[in-house]
């Protein structure tokens, strides 16, 4: 090795001692070094974990992009127009690399949750300072419906992968005077993130609002503004041009209203102001009282200034973070009008913002009257509500991690000792049967009979009867169960050792 290259090593180490010695960067690397860790312990408790009904319908369309073997099934057909495409496109790349379920958690869900948490710090610091960003950050990794869905193949995790560094880039953007790379930037990472999870298109509104308000000048005539903004859109308008050149509409989704159909509550049901119900549950009691007192002082200085918001940064900050939790909200409350808790999961950003504004301002208050109360104050808080929030999230993981075990069993065993070409039904059944087995289902209403004798007139090899979701119809299954010379029972699985109780039992058509 000559000198010059020994050189250029010590002056890289030599950077690396001096940047770690920043005792902020140096609680970053100590923040996601734990975020890492936790997420990967969870990880290697749940590599094998079963599938929910969503999680096998992505790797169920995940695979057929590979396979096309249920192409024009009434599964695929439904389900690719109500489900964002991205994350069953990254599946089936992964996939076709030969990397199986285990990589796929690692690579789709682990890795872009840690990235969340880099990004929310990244987030806290160009809105307020280093101190806000790093108690943000800290709070969203230790985060339990953030923990608990790291373990899900579902799109709230990757999509937040992409959310949060838009919204770090559109901050950037708006910093001092507007920067079109940024911009175009933002943009296109909120793109993919609705693309991955549709209701997350709700942030560009926020985006427009708080464009609307702060800016001076008229975005009608900046043209940066406009092809920044183009260019960011083409993901979204390459998904529109396809798919109306598919379904003659350019989304299906929304403007079909099958997507709101499948997960919306009634058209006239009354608001749903239960979800704010969600704010407490996320937060836990610790963290709960951070957050109000962040989101209290930032909307009293909003109200106090508010004739010079687009003076002053502090009052942007403010603006943006509660525009982020406005917007999600509203479009569950008053679109949707229902929701589960992962639905209103981007609202943990504004959430662990406004927290870590919270504790901020809380250790300002309390250091005039001792520097080293307030730090122990403060870092109390921090490790009671880090308790909270891990020791929930470990109960909820180590409770769910083999929920529909037995589903899982029964199809696997369907694969590997029936023949390619049969037929299931069964009771909620379809994405099983192709993501496990690998079998066609019944269609329409047979995947399912509503009575004798649609059971008997059907071309089925197996009826597979589970006990996780009811069956339709009780007469159907009290046929099946007693008829063995017309439905003989192969296999069955069950919930407990002693097997009395019987979870999944797969019938034959011997007639």
């Amino acid at each position: 090795m000559d000198s010059d290259e020994q050189d250029k090593i010590d002056t890289r180490k030599e950077k690396i001692k001096n940047w770690l010695k920043n005792p902020y960067k140096l609680a970053l690397v100590g923040i996601l070094i734990f975020a890492f860790a936790i997420r990967f312990y969870y990880f290697l408790l749940t590599t094998t974990q079963p599938l929910w009904w969503d999680e096998a319908v992505y790797g169920t369309l995940a695979k057929n992009i590979i396979l096309g073997k249920w192409d024009g099934t009434l599964l695929i057909l439904h389900e690719t127009i109500i489900r964002p495409p991205l994350l069953p496109f990254l599946w089936s790349i992964l996939l076709r690399l030969n990397i199986g379920e285990v990589g796929v958690r690692f690579l789709l869900e682990l890795l872009p949750s840690v990235i969340s948490v880099f990004f929310v710090y990244l987030i806290g610091k160009e809105l307020y300072n280093k101190k806000v960003g790093l108690i943000s950050s800290f709070f969203f990794s230790v985060l339990w419906i953030h923990l608990f869905y790291t373990a899900r193949l579902l799109t709230s995790v990757p999509a937040m992968a992409f959310l949060f560094p838009s919204i770090y880039y559109f901050i950037k953007s708006q910093k001092t005077e507007f920067n079109a790379k940024y911009f175009g930037i933002s943009i296109f990472l909120l793109s993919l993130s609705t693309l991955t999870r549709y209701p997350n298109g709700v942030f560009f509104l926020a985006y427009l609002l708080f464009l609307l308000i702060t800016w001076k000048i008229d975005l009608s005539k900046n043209k940066k503004f406009w092809f920044a903004g183009i260019i960011g859109l083409l993901p979204l308008l390459i998904f529109f041009f396809f798919n109306y050149s598919i379904y003659g509409n350019i989304f299906p989704a929304f403007l079909g209203n099958d997507y709101v159909q499948s997960g919306a509550g009634s058209p006239k049901a009354p608001f749903a102001f239960h979800l704010l119900n969600f704010i407490p549950m996320y937060l836990k009691k610790s963290f709960l009282v951070l957050f109000f007192i962040g989101a209290a002082i930032s909307l009293f200085e909003l109200v106090v200034g508010y004739d010079i918001i687009r003076k002053k940064q502090n009052l942007k900050s403010h603006l943006l973070t509660l525009l982020l939790l406005i917007t999600i909200y509203s479009f569950f409350i008053f679109y949707l009008r229902v929701a589960e808790d992962r639905w209103l999961f981007p609202s943990a950003l504004p959430l662990a913002i406004f927290v870590g504004f919270g504790i901020e301002r809380l250790y300002n208050f309390i250091k005039k009257y001792g520097k080293n109360i307030a730090l122990i104050l403060v870092l109390a808080i921090l490790a009671f509500g880090a308790y909270q929030q891990v020791t929930h999230a470990d109960s909820l993981i180590k409770n769910k991690k083999e929920s529909f075990l037995q589903v899982r069993q029964g199809f696997e065993w369907i694969k590997f000792n029936t023949p390619e070409d049969s037929i299931i039904s069964g009771n909620s059944i379809p994405p099983y049967a192709t993501y496990y087995a690998e079998r066609y289902y019944a269609e329409k209403d047979l995947v399912e009979p509503r009575n004798i004798t649609e059971l008997e007139n059907a071309d089925v090899d197996y009826f597979v009867l589970q006990a996780f979701t009811p069956i339709k119809n009780e007469e159907v299954a009290g046929y099946i169960q007693n008829n063995p010379d017309k439905w003989q029972p192969i296999n069955a699985f069950f919930f407990d050792n002693e097997q009395t109780q019987p979870a999944l039992i797969i019938y034959k058509n011997v007639q």
